[in-house]
């Protein structure tokens, strides 16, 4: 778990509108403010060359209402609940689609509680394996800020659900 200094750290990070390494319930992931600038700016670090959608963090219900998401079934609710399953849902927002995983560790909740939602990708370049290791996590991006953790993640990516088509992805 982070502590209470670093948690409010990363929270004026985030409202800084900067784009930080935090750990999720799966793996480490880039996560910043929700935005079109910074999905663009993510997946430029990620080396990314068209608009991949990103994962959007949610710590309650009543922020999946931020997302402005135009259904969701009682199915949907409970595969949203299991904490290592992103579902996609269709939005009103400018992304068209959205992918939401609701997260589950207290500290991650609490900075969420204090941002909103947030995006959060696995940090790797594409197509490689995401890394989750803090001497190859400080490295990765000199200008982005790492909230390490002594506690480690398990580097397994989260299920994917989609909604829409009701298949799952992965």
């Amino acid at each position: 778990m982070l502590k209470k200094e670093i948690i409010n750290e990363c929270i004026e990070d985030i409202k800084a509108n900067k784009i930080v390494i935090i750990p999720t319930d799966t793996i480490y992931g880039l996560s910043a403010k929700i935005s079109k600038d910074n999905e663009i700016k993510i997946n430029q670090i990620k080396n990314i060359k068209h608009e991949k959608p990103l994962i959007t963090l949610v710590s309650n219900f009543q922020q999946l209402k931020k997302l402005q998401i135009k259904k969701i079934s009682k199915e949907d609710k409970k595969i949203l609940l299991d904490s290592r399953t992103t579902v996609i849902f269709e939005t009103s927002l400018e992304f068209k689609t959205i992918a939401v995983r609701f997260v589950k560790r207290k500290d991650i909740k609490k900075i969420i509680n204090k941002t909103g939602p947030i995006f959060s990708t696995s940090v790797n370049k594409h197509g490689l394996k995401p890394i989750n290791k803090e001497e190859e996590l400080k490295n990765f991006d000199q200008n982005i800020k790492l909230f390490f953790d002594i506690e480690p993640t398990d580097l397994n990516p989260s299920k994917i659900y989609n909604s829409l088509t009701k298949k799952w992805i992965r």
